[in-house]
């Protein structure tokens, strides 16, 4: 009894400190305001926090054949090595490798689970991990899962990268990366890390979750994210990825050698001891695929994302501009003030999260905005003239 007392106290004390320091979570229920009418409480919004950037998630093509495929079983209920494994994975796989351009891809629960199962099994001892600072929380963690050596470096700062990297020469090395980054929606500068990677024997590894079916080359049709942007496809051992942002579905995946593929199957705990993603996740995920390959979406969201700036620049809004890009942060500084201005856009029906410590550094809260292909710009304008009001109170 007097050891569950002291525990109670603990938890209290430390949820006491983070509601002190305006980083404390709490879960928000709300509904999009394209599927009000429910008749329930909840309020419904226009939702600018969702990663669902081309729209796929409330496609009534997908929706509707959704409801078709679960028609057998919902689920495996078992690691692909045991008894999970289906000609369904296998031909999304296949269709994720020839999107990447790689020789073969290997699916995961989720992303975040795909970078702790590669991070986690292909360093040792000898190797050194150069990560960018502002890699997302789930590439923190497969670093810190390693038993490698971790050298965080400057974000994009390709001459401390270049500099650190060369004092090492008798190590494995491994650079990895975002494409764009999710909290400052900024893109990595891959053709110098790609440049250093080569000139100094490292493997390199880019997690581009957010720039995933969203951008590409200038070939039409062709949106394999930022490694095809920048032309460097290729020069990429390991791409991680996501099926839950630019095509709305869910999972995580990796597309790279026949090689690494083997190894990671044999190797990676969190693919080995986790269940398999249901089949109809994976035939969702290729005919989402096949919608986002059309281009249309795309060039909805890039209208979107310049219509945002141009108002934004009306309202002498600062924000920095990434093309075609559709992470928008906007810096406040105090986590106080930014959850005061997402709770009044709240009220207001705009779902815009404030963004804050840990996610991103002290005194540096931000509102996270994600425009994605069905927001209108009448619904871009009213966002924008709201927060230039709650800006200047």
């Amino acid at each position: 009894m007097g050891s569950s007392k002291s525990n109670s106290f603990y938890f209290q004390d430390k949820l006491r400190e983070l509601r002190k320091e305006d980083l404390y979570r709490e879960l928000r229920t709300v509904e999009d305001i394209s599927d009000s009418g429910k008749g329930n409480s909840v309020p419904n919004v226009i939702n600018f926090s969702s990663n669902d950037y081309l729209g796929l998630s409330k496609n009534a093509f997908l929706v509707k054949k959704l409801r078709n495929l679960i028609t057998s079983r919902i689920s495996q209920c078992s690691s692909r090595l045991i008894s999970g494994n289906t000609e369904s994975l296998e031909n999304v796989e296949i269709a994720l490798s020839e999107h990447r351009k790689t020789t073969s891809s290997l699916l995961f629960p989720t992303g975040f689970m795909a970078n702790l199962g590669v991070l986690g099994c292909i360093s040792d001892k000898e190797t050194i991990i150069f990560s960018d600072e502002l890699n997302h929380a789930s590439i923190i963690d497969g670093c810190k899962i390693s038993t490698s050596k971790i050298h965080p470096f400057p974000h994009n700062d390709m001459i401390d990268l270049e500099k650190n990297i060369k004092k090492h020469d008798n190590k494995r090395k491994i650079i990895i990366t975002e494409g764009i980054f999710s909290m400052d929606g900024d893109m990595a500068d891959l053709t110098e890390i790609v440049r250093i990677s080569n000139e100094n024997n490292c493997l390199l590894i880019v997690d581009d979750s957010h720039g995933d079916f969203i951008i590409g080359n200038n070939k039409p049709k062709d949106y394999g994210g930022t490694p095809s942007y920048f032309g460097v496809n290729k020069a990429v051992d390991i791409h991680i990825s996501s099926l839950s942002k630019g095509l709305g579905c869910f999972g995580g995946y990796v597309s790279c050698s026949k090689l690494v593929r083997e190894y990671l199957v044999n190797k990676s705990r969190p693919f080995i001891f986790t269940s398999a993603l249901p089949d109809y996740l994976a035939e969702i995920a290729i005919m989402s695929m096949q919608l986002a390959k059309m281009g249309d979406l795309q060039t909805m969201l890039y209208r979107n994302i310049e219509y945002f700036y141009k108002i934004a620049n009306e309202l002498e809004i600062k924000s920095r501009k990434v093309e075609k890009s559709p992470i928008i942060p906007l810096l406040i500084g105090s986590e106080k003030r930014a959850l005061e201005v997402s709770r009044k856009l709240l009220r207001q029906h705009f779902f815009v999260q404030a963004i804050r410590y840990p996610t991103v550094k002290r005194n540096e809260a931000r509102l996270r905005i994600s425009l994605n292909a069905d927001h209108s710009q009448e619904q871009i304008y009213d966002l924008l003239n709201h927060i230039v009001k709650l800006l200047k109170v």
